[in-house]
């Protein structure tokens, strides 16, 4: 087996190993419960709890701006719905965010523990 065969046939194996971990990647709803269970648990609770009442509210300002029947209660009704969606916008924005440092965490713990073990095998 001449060098090229060599590299070749460890480069297959390396594409092996990286279609093993791809399989395993998570789906949303893994992502999702796994951000519920990192050290900002409670903050992700309450930024979704908060969520709910922003919502309704947004609906409710979008409903009374299209039902408006004067300039003060389109200007008024508008300015709200556009402070509301910001506030929703913002706080999906942050829910999104954590659940990528969690799944970034994650990703790092794995390959620390990767690491590990491969100098246990080179120390051995």
């Amino acid at each position: 087996m001449n060098l090229d065969e060599k590299i070749k046939a460890e480069l297959e194996s390396e594409a092996n190993e990286i279609d093993k971990i791809l399989i395993d990647d998570q789906s949303l709803f893994d992502m999702v419960k796994g951000s519920f269970r990192g050290g900002m648990k409670r903050w992700m609770i309450a930024v979704n709890v908060v969520i709910l009442p922003v919502s309704v509210v947004m609906v409710w300002t979008g409903y009374r701006f299209f039902t408006s029947d004067n300039l003060d209660g389109y200007t008024y009704w508008g300015v709200c719905l556009l402070l509301s969606a910001y506030a929703q916008i913002a706080m999906k924005q942050w829910v999104w965010m954590e659940m990528g440092r969690t799944s970034l965490m994650r990703e790092i713990k794995r390959v620390e523990v990767e690491v590990s073990r491969l100098s246990e095998q080179l120390k051995t």
